[in-house]
């Protein structure tokens, strides 16, 4: 190449815009915005057994249409909000994250031990999803299980409703329909009686801790003590695959 061949090919090079790689945020908002999954491959300088993790995640998003995988190396700076949010600097990698449609962060474990379907298992179906999002912004949440035409599914929600009043701002009702197949694993999870004959109503603190069980219509007041609870113990629907099953209390008008 001659030297004025060389020097326009230089000049042409210089003008073209730099085009920065998106940050894994950046990614992440899209994917919500489209409502996909996301899951989130962190790596690191040294990372062993990253090609399997790709696999595994390949292998989930398979199941999931729509949804992405990203990958987040942690030593870049451009993903440094990142790294500090989920707190990432000294975390074993690769580790895979999983963000549901919403944006929420539902779950995470190191590659290595995840298989295909722990990682599948780990998206939260859309009611679940919306509890997370409630209880990420810090607001309790009311999880109403019943069968359409439950007779006293009107009161239930009137009472929850006034609890949410109560909670000025602080606290949402999610109703659930029991007979939906998507919705069984969350509300197994959270320890309902699915052989209720009567609306079932589990209360979960803005920590994330499943502080009561009612069956049947409760006073708004005690959804309200219920929700300012802090359990002793508990655990939050959070993709875990933990079980929280409260133990059951009667309601009453």
């Amino acid at each position: 190449m001659s030297n004025c061949k060389r020097i326009a090919v230089l000049l042409i090079a210089a003008l073209l815009p730099v085009v920065a790689l998106a940050s894994t945020e950046d990614q992440l908002q899209v994917a919500e915005s489209s409502g996909n999954v996301a899951f989130v491959l962190v790596t690191g300088p040294g990372a062993i057994g990253v090609d399997e993790a790709r696999k595994t995640i390949e292998g989930a998003i398979s199941q999931f249409p729509g949804s992405v995988m990203i990958e987040s190396n942690r030593m870049d700076a451009s993903d440094s909000t990142f790294v500090q949010k989920y707190g990432l600097a000294s975390a074993p990698v690769p580790l895979v994250l999983v963000f549901a449609s919403n944006g929420v962060i539902a779950g995470g474990n190191v590659a290595s031990k995840l298989t295909v379907q722990q990682l599948v298992a780990m998206v939260p179906s859309p009611k679940k999803t919306e509890a997370l999002k409630a209880i990420q912004s810090g607001q309790a949440v009311y999880v109403t299980a019943a069968r359409p035409g439950m007779s006293k599914k009107a009161d239930v929600s009137k009472s929850c409703a006034m609890a949410c009043a109560q909670m000025m701002g602080k606290g949402i009702t999610i109703d659930v329909n029991m007979d939906d197949p998507a919705e069984t694993v969350f509300l197994s999870q959270l320890g309902v009686n699915m052989q209720s004959a009567e609306p079932v109503t589990v209360v979960v603190n803005a920590k994330g801790q499943v502080t009561a069980t009612y069956t049947g219509v409760v006073e708004a007041g005690n959804l309200t003590a219920s929700a300012t609870k802090v359990a002793s113990s508990g655990c939050c629907p959070s993709g875990s695959g933990k079980s929280c099953p409260p133990p059951a209390k009667k309601g009453g008008n």
